[in-house]
């Protein structure tokens, strides 16, 4: 199987055990800062109606409407967008009087709170129309408007602090959003009709003009229609009509004579317009009162008994001026009705008589031309009214099917959702700080990991041992697992390491062939508490046990643990080889016997409480070194920290192989980095850089099948 593919359960697992300290962190933050949402947020309330769409577009006109199915899904998605549109909520806006609401009103900005919250100004409420935008525009977030499912039902949700409100504003939304539906139904019809009253005049006049024409033509003719048909009687027609159309124009002169004399008050040339004797008997008394009343003061009393006469008599004169030219319009109405009977009696006569062809065919195209505008014109008139009647009987597509209540709880915060979302917030957050603190912060906890991060060969992983009990117990610390327990699980670690270290030692020599002097093992470390020392004691241990004579150096001169690790107290070691005297010195005065195998130690004996890097750089250690190569076939320098204590950096030139020790989960990774860079810069060009994953911890269940870790119990 491709390993990308695979899903390592346990690994998943164990890293999870390993940094549930921050997972409890996260989600104990994430639950803080839920908790302080839920308490310091104000609760805000939500509230439901339901409008119920209905696509038929209902006429109560045309009752029978029938449904177009296939835009109907598109007829209710665009009552949504009406339903939230500005103008709907622009109308609830000045029906609620939001403008004056505390909450929807005219706030500041956050830019303007927080200039007012430094005492950086007084900034001013907006007004206008700023103001008003505003208002819509924290309306629109307020309310929610959307499609339940596939059915026509409009969900219109308003959100405030105040549940009574939040009902309130629902409601205005859904019937306002109805009102300008029937509103706009309305202003449909009424343009229609508009648009047909603006034809009806161009009608009228086409009607008038056609049977103008049809008597033009017949006016015109009537000369040859007489003659060829033989009808004298539609001369004497013609010439009756031409008498009325004289008289008429005399009456109507007069008419239009007496009508600008009467506004005029010239009561003179209102007489003569007239013709009327009572009309001139009663300006000849307005006349001689007003000569009377100029010839006396206007302050006694026979000047008031004349003027009010001529105030009876001016009223007499208007009446009857009044009714002289209501008769006269009277008789000017009936020489056009007369004259009209005379036209159609002469049509009629016209049309019925034997007609030459020629001028049957005229006569009968200027009848059609007459008859299509009459029907035009009534066409018109027909839907006008029709018009009319629907703008003022059009009812809304959309009702209420259901008025939003008042919310007996608020709909946010919500505690439940919150705090679910808080605990999968913080865990998924705690996981990849996790992850991220794990395989990029610090820690290596696999092989493969180690191997792409260091870009270093791992020799093996050392297990963490709980403890050690029994008799074995006694004075012993892991590295007498070699001795006294051979077969464990921690021994056998040990010897994959040694056996890592030989391979690389004989590829060295494969390279580079010596004269058969001993090789130098340095074992480090990036930082102090990683178990080198226990690495170095036991790799000793394995390779004095393999046959090799082994010699173990305690380089750490600042402060030596390889006594303690051996429970021996030296009079003397490295420290004082190094410093005192050493070129007189034999060497083998501070070789001391290791008590649980054939190995040979070399220990620091005290704490230096002075820089040591001059002594491991002097002739006196590269002697040393040269002389334990020609005595042992493995030399082994448990040296200090590469990252705390440069001396490390040093003894890299020495050695032959580098063991580089990790601590399991918990050696940062940038540090490790900068140690392993440190030695490839120190070491020689051909010189391996091992590293051993030291103090693994594994629970049996993510223990690989057939691996075996002793416990001892006595």
């Amino acid at each position: 199987m491709n390993r990308n593919q695979d899903f390592d359960l346990r690994g998943v697992l164990g890293l999870l055990g390993r940094q549930r300290g921050v997972l409890i962190l996260a989600l104990f933050v994430a639950f803080a800062v839920a908790t302080l949402l839920v308490v310091t947020l104000k609760p805000s309330y939500t509230a439901t109606a339901l409008v119920l769409v209905d696509p038929s577009h209902k006429d109560l006109l045309s009752p029978d409407q029938a449904s177009g199915l296939s835009s109907d899904s598109d007829r209710i998605d665009s009552e949504v967008e009406l339903a939230k549109s500005e103008s709907t909520l622009l109308g609830v806006v000045k029906d609620a009087d939001l403008v004056e609401d505390s909450e929807f009103g005219p706030q500041l900005s956050l830019r303007d709170k927080l200039l007012l919250a430094l005492h950086l100004g007084q900034p001013q409420l907006p007004t206008g129309a700023a103001a008003l935008r505003g208002v819509v525009d924290r309306l629109a977030d307020a309310v929610t408007v959307r499609r339940r499912g596939t059915t026509f039902l409009i969900e219109v949700s308003a959100r405030s602090n105040r549940p009574d409100f939040a009902a309130k504003l629902a409601n205005a939304v859904a019937a306002d959003y109805i009102r300008d539906q029937r509103e706009a139904k309305i202003a449909s019809v009424l343009s229609s009709r508009d648009i047909i009253q603006s034809r009806i005049s161009d009608a009228n006049a086409a009607v008038v003009q056609s049977e103008e024409g049809i008597d033009a033509f017949i006016t015109a003719n009537l000369d040859q229609i007489g003659s060829s048909t033989g009808r004298a009687d539609l001369i004497g027609i013609r010439k009756q009509l031409d008498d009325l159309a004289a008289s008429q124009q005399a009456l109507l002169a007069r008419a239009d004579s007496a009508t600008s004399s009467l506004g005029k008050a010239d009561y003179k040339a209102l007489a003569a317009s007239l013709q009327s004797d009572a009309v001139a008997a009663l300006e000849a008394q307005r006349e001689q009162i007003l000569q009377s009343i100029g010839g006396l003061s206007n302050d006694t009393q026979k000047v008031t008994d004349l003027k009010a006469e001529l105030a009876k008599i001016q009223s007499s004169l208007d009446a009857t001026a009044s009714a002289s030219l209501s008769t006269l319009r009277q008789q000017i109405a009936a020489d056009q009705s007369k004259s009209s009977d005379l036209k159609s009696q002469l049509r009629t006569s016209v049309i019925n008589s034997d007609l030459p062809p020629a001028l049957l065919t005229n006569l009968y195209e200027l009848q059609q031309n007459a008859q299509i505008a009459r029907t035009q014109y009534q066409t018109l008139i027909a839907r006008q009214k029709d018009l009319e009647a629907q703008a003022f009987l059009q009812v809304a597509d959309s009702r209420v099917a259901s008025d939003a209540l008042e919310p007996n709880k608020p709909s946010f915060p919500n505690p439940p959702i919150i705090f679910a979302l808080a605990g999968i917030g913080g865990l998924a957050l705690g996981i990849a700080i996790a992850v991220l603190r794990e395989n990029f912060i610090g820690g290596f906890t696999s092989q493969e990991q180690t191997r792409s991060v260091l870009n270093t060969p791992v020799a093996g992983v050392l297990p963490w041992q709980k403890r050690i009990k029994g008799p074995i117990a006694q004075n012993a610390t892991l590295a007498s697992l070699l001795a006294n327990a051979p077969l464990s699980g921690f021994s056998e670690a040990v010897r994959h390491i040694l056996a890592g270290v030989n391979l690389s030692l004989r590829r060295k020599q494969r390279r580079s062939p010596t004269d058969g002097a001993g090789a130098v093992v340095m074992v480090a470390s990036a930082h102090a508490n990683e178990g080198k020392t226990t690495v170095a004691l036991s790799l000793a241990r394995a390779s004095a046990m393999s046959g090799k004579s082994t010699l173990i150096i305690d380089c750490d001169l600042r402060k030596p643990s390889l006594h303690v690790h051996l429970g021996l107290k030296p009079s003397a070691g490295l420290l004082e080889f190094l410093s005192e005297g050493a070129l007189s010195r034999d060497v083998r005065d501070i070789i001391n016997n290791d008590p649980a195998s054939e190995a040979r130690v070399i220990l620091g004996s005290h704490h230096s409480d002075t820089p040591t890097d001059d002594l491991i750089t002097s002739e006196a250690f590269s002697r040393l070194l040269a002389s334990v190569k020609t005595q042992f076939d493995v030399v082994i320098l448990d040296t200090p920290p590469i990252g705390q204590v440069v001396d490390g950096i040093y003894l890299a030139e020495f050695a032959d192989v580098v063991v580089f020790g990790v601590k399991w989960a918990s050696t940062p990774q940038g540090g490790a980095r900068s140690a392993v860079a440190s030695l490839r810069e120190s070491a020689q060009d051909d010189i391996e850089i091992l590293t051993v994953i030291n103090q693994q911890k594994t629970s049996r269940l993510m223990q690989a099948p057939g691996y075996a870790e002793y416990y001892y119990e006595r």
